[in-house]
């Protein structure tokens, strides 16, 4: 025999006919009328539209989760958040990093000496100690010590420059766009070589939006064609990325 769960039930939490309805997370039973539903709402029950009946317990845990999923959700955001800044400075930990190992390099900082009498090692940071009858300290850099002209250096390849870039704007694309997913768009339909002078990251906006937007950076002479109407689908909207802070400035 079925039990009643509602606490203020009127047959003694007996329930000795069908009419009733159950509770479609627990399986618990309770009366139509202690229940409080109309015959309308049995009716749309009865139809199996999606509208189901849960008793009072469940319904506070359905509460409960609720908010918890809305709390794990925000928490979920702010570690994401927190995990871009990390992201953006460990890129420029990489860069600072990637010119020390430049300046460093012995092809880009080496010189030969002009007088090797003189010098010994480093010409730049090098000290050198000098005969007294030369009427000069006994130490000096030998920055100050006069050489003798010598033929020109050649002038090494670090030293070619890097092509101008240029920054687009692109939005209206789905939300769940990804960074991959676009650079892997741009680099197939321009059929660049080097796919690592493209550089693409999301602008995410405090507000939560239903489209997403993108930032790329790429070789000047590849701007004309990103920005052509007939390299993206229609809808995109495309155009010069423009700083903030620049017109702010103006």
């Amino acid at each position: 025999m079925l039990t009643c769960c509602m606490e203020t039930c009127e047959f003694n939490n007996l329930i000795t006919s069908d009419q009733s309805v159950q509770c479609w997370l627990c399986d618990k039973h309770a009366h139509f009328k202690c229940a409080g539903l109309s015959d309308r709402v049995l009716g749309l029950i009865e139809m199996k539209n999606g509208l189901k009946w849960s008793c009072k317990d469940c319904r506070m845990i359905k509460s409960e989760m609720g908010t918890f999923i809305r709390q794990t959700r925000m928490e979920i955001n702010e570690l994401f958040r927190e995990f871009r800044v990390v992201h953006d400075k460990c890129l420029k930990l990489e860069s600072a990093f990637s010119s020390i190992k430049m300046l460093s390099d012995p092809a880009f900082g080496e010189v030969p000496c002009a007088n090797k009498s003189i010098c010994d090692g480093n010409p730049i940071t090098k000290r050198v100690s000098l005969d007294i009858s030369q009427n000069v300290p006994a130490t000096l850099p030998v920055s100050s010590v006069k050489k003798k002209p010598h033929a020109a250096l050649p002038i090494p390849e670090i030293l070619t420059a890097v092509p101008p870039m240029k920054a687009v704007f692109v939005s209206r694309l789905i939300p769940s766009t990804t960074e991959d997913a676009l650079k892997h768009y741009v680099v197939s339909k321009l059929s660049h070589p080097d796919s690592d002078d493209i550089h693409i990251r999301k602008i995410y906006n405090k507000q939560r939006r239903k489209i997403s937007s993108f930032k790329i950076l790429l070789p000047d002479p590849l701007y004309s064609q990103i920005l052509s109407p007939d390299f993206w689908p229609e809808h995109i909207v495309v155009h010069e990325f423009i700083n903030k802070n620049d017109v702010n400035t103006k």
